[in-house]
């Protein structure tokens, strides 16, 4: 890496930080829960596809993102057998008018990728397993957000 690169790193992990530092958490509402099964008589699972997105709205005073988790569920043979859907508005308060400048389109991302998702997953990680298990299902653990990645990259389905 060189000096510019380091320089440029370590000055985006400080405004990310101070962006950290100076918004708070204020909500969190769930806007779509959804779930259908396709197949009546598979009780085992194999693949889970799960796609997040995320977009952001940003004012004077909040920052707000609207998260949409999808994911198929599919036999062990590749059936489709459900289909779930998720949709989150999280929303945080900005506590540092002086944050404002420091809020580009790439900062907000980063700082979704490295924290806002964190708040939220629990939330898609209760829906799935409660709508695994209302549709007849074994249920499925979605795993922890390991670090650089945005979204969880494991799961689990309990007999």
């Amino acid at each position: 890496m060189t000096e510019t690169a380091r320089a440029s790193s370590a000055g985006n992990d400080s405004s990310l930080w101070r962006i950290i530092q100076g918004v708070e958490l204020v909500d969190v509402r769930v806007t779509r829960w959804y779930s259908e099964l396709r197949d009546f008589e598979v009780r085992e699972i194999q693949e889970f596809d799960p796609v997040f997105s995320v977009d952001f709205r940003n004012d004077d005073e909040t920052l707000q993102f609207k998260w949409d988790f999808d994911a198929s569920i599919n036999s062990k043979t590749g059936h489709p057998v459900a289909d779930l859907g998720l949709g989150i508005v999280q929303t945080f308060t900005v506590t540092d008018r002086d944050l404002r400048p420091l809020m580009t389109e790439r900062l907000i991302h980063e700082f979704v990728e490295k924290t806002a998702v964190i708040s939220i997953v629990p939330f898609v990680r209760e829906a799935v397993q409660t709508m695994t298990v209302r549709l007849g299902l074994p249920p499925l653990t979605l795993g922890l957000v390991r670090a650089g990645k945005a979204v969880p990259q494991a799961y689990s389905v309990r007999p």
